[in-house]
């Protein structure tokens, strides 16, 4: 598989101080998309069917209510339930024959097999729902095309290989998906020394990490009140960036 390569964003994140570069992209990722889905695009009838057909994620969703542009929220809803409401409603319909027809018959179990299955197909349309989602998609796509951006430049450029390895390295969220790609983009003995590389860097960094997470919780001793807190002020939240990929505002 081809990736069209973005090499101005990955460098510009790889320079930030973060603890991990793929949060900020990804989180850039989902400003955008999320922008994009709420302007001029809800006018767009193929963005329009796209949504119909995949709607978003309860998480995209609530993102996409607290950027408070209503009306081009509600123009596309409104279209999207109505497209629910195609499926939705016959698998309610069936519900209901099927419960009327055993609540006639004088003994019944608890649970009729036609009224399970019945059931367990309206929650599977209800979870597939759930977990369909255009900006999940649309967000996955790009941080694959970051990922192997990430390997080539590595590959590519001294100066980047250089920067990378100065860097506080990956979370560990990204890291699980930089390894596909990075297979992808490097020869067998380019991917050994990445992976080497990358191993002694996230190693070094998890140490560290864990360092300024104990003294962070050491300042929380009433000896240690007039001690500096170095590196450690918001240490729990950037562990929990580390081990899990989700941004959070250090301030």
């Amino acid at each position: 598989m081809k990736y069209e390569l973005e090499t101005i964003p990955v460098w510009d994140a790889v320079r930030e101080e973060t603890e991990c570069p793929f949060c900020l992209l990804e989180e850039q990722s989902r400003s955008r998309y999320l922008d994009f889905y709420l302007g001029s695009s809800v006018m767009n009838p193929e963005t329009r069917q796209r949504v119909n057909r995949s709607g978003f994620c309860p998480s995209h969703y609530a993102d996409l209510v607290a950027r408070r542009k209503a009306h081009g929220l509600g123009l596309m809803t409104h279209t999207y339930l109505m497209e629910r409401q195609k499926e939705l409603f016959p698998l309610m319909e069936t519900l209901q024959k099927k419960s009327r027809a055993a609540g006639s018959k004088k003994v019944m179990p608890l649970v009729p097999g036609d009224i399970k299955k019945a059931q367990e197909e309206l929650i599977s349309s209800i979870e597939d729902q759930e977990t369909s989602c255009l900006i999940c998609d649309d967000i996955s796509r790009s941080m694959k095309r970051y990922y192997y951006t990430l390997a080539y430049l590595w590959r590519r450029d001294e100066d980047f290989q250089k920067a990378l390895g100065e860097s506080k390295g990956l979370c560990l969220h990204h890291m699980a998906g930089l390894l596909p790609l990075a297979s992808e983009a490097l020869k067998p003995s380019e991917l050994a020394r990445f992976l080497d590389e990358l191993m002694n860097l996230q190693k070094k960094n998890l140490e560290r990490m864990e360092g300024e997470l104990h003294w962070f919780t050491q300042k929380f001793d009433s000896q240690n009140n007039d001690k500096p807190w170095g590196d450690s002020v918001n240490a729990h939240k950037r562990t929990v960036q580390k081990l899990t990929g989700r941004l959070f505002n250090l301030d």
